[in-house]
């Protein structure tokens, strides 16, 4: 009868060192999940190249009105909001397409709200949906890195707006014909037209680019970075409402994007 009470306690040590484990296993399976799940939304725009004020903005904060990069890769991407986009109040996409190349592209299936099962035949990617252009924004979104790059130097993000896209995709078909190679061959300079009243980048000067084994072997890395899909997990939430104030003036100007 001694025994008894000994076998009890031994028993119950049994369970709880079996739940236990099982806890530790089941947070480690998440920790796991959590790091897959944040690769496969939007990163933050440490990592963009920005525009204000005729100049670009560096992720670190310089700027310059020109650089000089290597377009590692790039990629098309069509993005539609249904109340227009909002710089000062940010919300995720109602649909959205990322793809190696502009034509074939379909929305993405983790699209909030998805407008057609293809983007050619979509009714917002139609010229006149929004006044005389598109309600849906076509871009190329570049991977880039400076010229004199080494192999832990982040890769940037440059994005090209709808009125730029001809003269981008004119220039990549110039250098294919001159270097027989894709951008990644040579340096790029980008600098701004100052034609005009909004952000449209322009690219030209392509020279060799000496460095080209240290640009290339990031090719895989910039594929994957291109190809994250931005984070719609707070789709439909109410936005944040905006301050009150006075209104401000007209723009004579188209606004810069």
């Amino acid at each position: 009868m001694a025994t008894k009470p000994a076998a009890k306690k031994a028993t119950g040590t049994a369970v709880a060192v079996k739940k236990s484990s099982a806890v530790v296993d089941i947070r480690a399976q998440l920790q796991a999940q959590a790091a897959a799940t944040a690769a496969k939304i939007q990163p933050a725009s440490g990592n963009k190249i920005r525009y204000s004020k005729g100049k670009f903005v560096l992720p670190d904060g310089t700027e310059t009105e020109s650089l000089d990069v290597v377009i590692v890769d790039f990629v098309s991407t069509n993005v539609y909001y249904a109340n227009g986009y909002d710089k000062d109040n940010i919300v995720p996409p109602n649909c959205f397409a990322i793809s190696p190349e502009p034509k074939g592209m379909v929305p993405s299936a983790n699209a909030p709200e998805r407008q057609s099962d293809d983007c050619a035949s979509c009714p917002m990617n139609a010229f006149g949906s929004s006044g005389a252009g598109k309600a849906c924004k076509n871009t190329r979104v570049l991977a880039v890195l400076p010229p004199d790059a080494e192999d832990d130097t982040p890769l940037w993000i440059l994005s090209v707006p709808p009125t730029a896209i001809k003269g981008f995709d004119g220039y990549v078909g110039s250098v294919l014909r001159t270097f027989q190679m894709p951008p990644v061959g040579v340096v790029t300079t980008v600098s701004l037209d100052e034609n005009e009243d909004y952000f449209k980048p322009l690219f030209g000067n392509p020279q060799v680019n000496d460095n080209l084994d240290v640009h290339y072997a990031r090719s895989e890395e910039a594929k994957e970075l291109l190809a994250v899909e931005p984070d719609v997990s707070s789709f439909g939430q109410a936005a944040a409402p905006k301050p009150k104030g006075k209104a401000a003036p007209a723009r004579k100007t188209p606004a810069r994007r």
